[in-house]
C-alpha cells in the first residue's frame, strides 16, 4: 500500500541511523539491497531479537513491505512481526506485535486459520498473549505470500484502535478498553525464535497522527510492564 501525503522514510536503504539494538542481537540484522534484513539462513535463530526505533510515537500511520526467505532446515517458526506502542523492559519487549509469518504446521495462533498461518494477528508481547486474530481471512489467504513475495502492510493507530491492512485487505480493527495499556512507544522489528529463515523489510514510512488528550503513557502510574493474564 503506498504511503500517504507527508509521511517520511523510517529507514534511508543504506544504514540503520534512527534505530537501535542490542549487542547482542546486532548480528541478527543488517542492511542490503535497500531492505532490512534479520534472521539467520545458516543457524536457527535462537530467540526472539529486534531492531527498535531511537523515536517513540503515539498516533501514526504506518506502512511498509515484508517478505521471507526460507532456510529450510527442520519444520520450526519462522516468524516475525512490527511491535508498535511498545517498550523493552528489562531485556524483554512489552507491547502490541502486528504479527507477520507463514504456517506452522499444527500450530495456531488464537483462532487464527493454520492455512494462513499468523499474517495480521495481534500478539501483545510479552503482556496478554494472543488478542485478536485476522478478519478476512479467505480474502487475505489468496493475497498473502508465504517466501519469496512481498506483501505489503498500513497500520493505523489512532487513540484507542488500531487498524491493519494485508495488501489492502483489513486484517483487524482493534479497539483497547484496558486503561491499563500505554498508546505510545517505540516500533520494532522481529526475528522470531525458531528455524532458519530470513526476514525482510523495505519502504518503512511513517506519518504522525494529531495526539489523543489524556492518552496513557509508558509513564503513567499502574500501566501493566508486564505479563498478565486477560
Amino acid at each position: 500500500m503506498n504511503a500517504s501525503e507527508g509521511s517520511v522514510a523510517l529507514f534511508d536503504g543504506v544504514t540503520l541511523t534512527g534505530w537501535n539494538t542490542s549487542a547482542a542481537d546486532a548480528s541478527y540484522f543488517e542492511v542490503k539491497d535497500g531492505e532490512i534484513i534479520g534472521g539467520d539462513l545458516d543457524k536457527n535463530v535462537p530467540r526472539n531479537v529486534w531492531l527498535i526505533s531511537d523515536k517513540e510515537y503515539e498516533n501514526f500511520e504506518l506502512t511498509f513491505a515484508v517478505k521471507f526467505t526460507d532456510g529450510g532446515g527442520a519444520p520450526l517458526l519462522k516468524n516475525s512481526g512490527i511491535q508498535v506502542r511498545s517498550q523493552m523492559i528489562g531485556n524483554r519487549m512489552c507491547g502490541y506485535q502486528i504479527d507477520a509469518g507463514p504456517p506452522l504446521p499444527g500450530r495456531k495462533v488464537a483462532n487464527a486459520d493454520a492455512v494462513l498461518g499468523f499474517w495480521g494477528n495481534i500478539w501483545d508481547e510479552h503482556r496478554r498473549g494472543p488478542l485478536v486474530s485476522a478478519s478476512n481471512i479467505e480474502q487475505l489467504r489468496e493475497s498473502v505470500q508465504h517466501f519469496d513475495g512481498w506483501n505489503r502492510y498500513k497500520i493505523v493507530c489512532e487513540g484507542p484502535n488500531i487498524k491493519t491492512w494485508i495488501n489492502g485487505i483489513l486484517a483487524h480493527d482493534y479497539t483497547e478498553s484496558n486503561p491499563k495499556i500505554a498508546a505510545n512507544g517505540v516500533i520494532a522489528l522481529q526475528a522470531h525464535k525458531g528455524g532458519k529463515f530470513l526476514v525482510h523489510f523495505k519502504d518503512l514510512m511513517i506519518k504522525e497522527l494529531p495526539a489523543t488528550e489524556g492518552a496513557p503513557k509508558w509513564t503513567d502510574k499502574g500501566i501493566i510492564k508486564g505479563r498478565v493474564r486477560k
